[in-house]
This record gives C-alpha cells, sequence and structure tokens, in this order.
C-alpha cells in the first residue's frame, strides 16, 4: 500500500519557552487506510492534523504527501479534504442550510440540494431551517459531520467525530463512514478517546504521548500477539471439574471441548500495555 501521508521527523512547539508538542514525530498513513490516532489529551494528536493542514507550521521536519493530495506549493490540496477540527466556527444566525450552503461553494458540490437531504436523512436532522444558534452540541456535531463529508472528499480528517453524540447517533456516524468508504476508497484518519470504536474501525494506529510516538502499526499485526483461548463449559459441570476434564482430554486429541475460538487483544488492551511499558521504563518523563 502507498504512503498518501508521510509525518517525517516532525517536531512542534507552542512557543520558544514550552515543550515540544511533537518531538520527532515519524510514520506514514498509507492510500485507503481507516487510520486512528491515539493518545491522551496534550498528546499532540490535533497539532499533527493542525500541521497537515496547513494551520501550523513545523519547527523540524515536514509533511510529505502523494501527488494526488499535493499542490504546486506542496501543501495539502484541501479541496479534496473533508476536515473536522475541535471547536470549528459556528455562524449563529445562519440556518443548517445555509451554513452548509456556505461551506459547499468552496467545493463547487454538484447536486447540492440532494447531497444535503441524503446527508441529513442519514444523521436524522429533520429541520434544516432550524437557526446554528439554537442547536444542541449533539446536532451541532452531526451539521459539522455533514459539512465535512458534502464533497465526498477523498480524505477526510477527523478530531474527535462522535464526542456528544449518544450512542445511537455514534453509530450511525461510523455507520455513515463506512458508506463513505464503500464509495470512495478514501482515507480516513480519526484521532479518538473511544478506544473500542477505534478497534471496529481502524485498519492502522498511532499512539502518541507527550508529543512522542510510541508505536505505529496496522491492527491486523496485532493478531499475531499473545491471543485469548476462551473454551465454552457444558451444561451442569463445574469450571474446575472442566478444567481437569480438558487438559486430559486436550491429550487425546481435545474430542471433548466444545468450542475453542482465538481472540486477538483488542486495540484498547494493546494501547494499555503499551503506555504501562513506557512507564515502568520511564520514557515519560
Amino acid at each position: 500500500m502507498s504512503a498518501c501521508i508521510h509525518f517525517s521527523h516532525l517536531s512542534f512547539a507552542y512557543s520558544k519557552q514550552s515543550s515540544l508538542a511533537l518531538d520527532n514525530v515519524d510514520f506514514a498513513i498509507g492510500k485507503g487506510e481507516s487510520f486512528a490516532l491515539l493518545g491522551p489529551n496534550g498528546a499532540g494528536k490535533t497539532t499533527l492534523l493542525r500541521i497537515l493542514c496547513g494551520r501550523l507550521s513545523a519547527l523540524n521536519g515536514c509533511v510529505k504527501l502523494d501527488s494526488e493530495m499535493r499542490l504546486p506549493n506542496g501543501m495539502l490540496n484541501l479541496a479534496k479534504c473533508g476536515i473536522l477540527l475541535e471547536n470549528p466556527g459556528v455562524y449563529p444566525r445562519l440556518s443548517i442550510e445555509e451554513y452548509l450552503r456556505f461551506f459547499a461553494d468552496f467545493y463547487a458540490v454538484p447536486d447540492l440540494k440532494t447531497r444535503l437531504s441524503k446527508l441529513a436523512d442519514a444523521l436524522g436532522i429533520l429541520n434544516l431551517f432550524q437557526k446554528m444558534g439554537t442547536l444542541s452540541q449533539g446536532m451541532r456535531q452531526k451539521v459539522q459531520i455533514m459539512r465535512a463529508l458534502l464533497p465526498c472528499p477523498s480524505l477526510l480528517l477527523l478530531d474527535e467525530p462522535v464526542a456528544n453524540l449518544d450512542p445511537e447517533s455514534r453509530e450511525t456516524v461510523w455507520e455513515l463512514l463506512a458508506d463513505w468508504k464503500r464509495q470512495t476508497n478514501g482515507t480516513l484518519v480519526v484521532c479518538s478517546h473511544i478506544l473500542a470504536e477505534m478497534d471496529k474501525v481502524a485498519t492502522s494506529f498511532a499512539i502518541l504521548e507527550r508529543g512522542k510516538l510510541l508505536c505505529c502499526k496496522k491492527v491486523s499485526d496485532l493478531q499475531n500477539r499473545e491471543v485469548e483461548i476462551r473454551v465454552r463449559i457444558p451444561e451442569g459441570e463445574t469450571e474446575a471439574a472442566f478444567c481437569e476434564h480438558l487438559l486430559s482430554s486436550a491429550k487425546k486429541t481435545m474430542g471433548e471441548v466444545l468450542n475453542v475460538k482465538t481472540v486477538r487483544p483488542s486495540l484498547e488492551k494493546f494501547y494499555w500495555e503499551c503506555v504501562a511499558s513506557l512507564k515502568s521504563q520511564g520514557l515519560k518523563k
């Protein structure tokens, strides 16, 4: 898989007096991947996306982009991107439709009326004439997701896309993003704290901690780590008795075992293992 984005030895500080928000971060995101940026608050995830979007300039290093996503000056072609970063601007006197049409004009979205209607239906937004200033936090988040998806981009950069959403709405958003992936084979980059959801969505991930890259892996690589074996115990048999029986049966081709299934460690489990390992080595200081 060819690299769509390569963060090459990036370092960044918000001021000369502050510590590095990014410290020699180097990894690549493959074209067509669903990539999760993981880490606690202050890890550098949003800073990384801001540099990618051109909102900040790296202190050292650079961002390398493939030719399809790159402008002649080397910057990211924002016309091919859907972007949702933290604290997006809201124009409270505009209706939802006016707000979205304003941004759609930058992209020349074809058949905008149909596109707006389709996304609104998918997200359960019933009234496009409602003023932005009257919306709940969850409804505002849905509108921002609509804004990012409007141009049907080839690259989506989403910072906590399901923040402020209830469980049902979160599931709706992930289904909508899955539909976008199927239709475009685009590249998805998501910052999230919800590790269980990222385990279902991501194909690759990077873990950041205090501006440092702890690791960058494919989710499928976790299959090659230690696995857990789960066994279904027959009705009426105690766990201790069955374990004794299982050990005996295993020596005789495991004929009495009802069901054995291997389960890879979850992304959440690997995340905490990674953080704990670095704590024990004193590398977080």
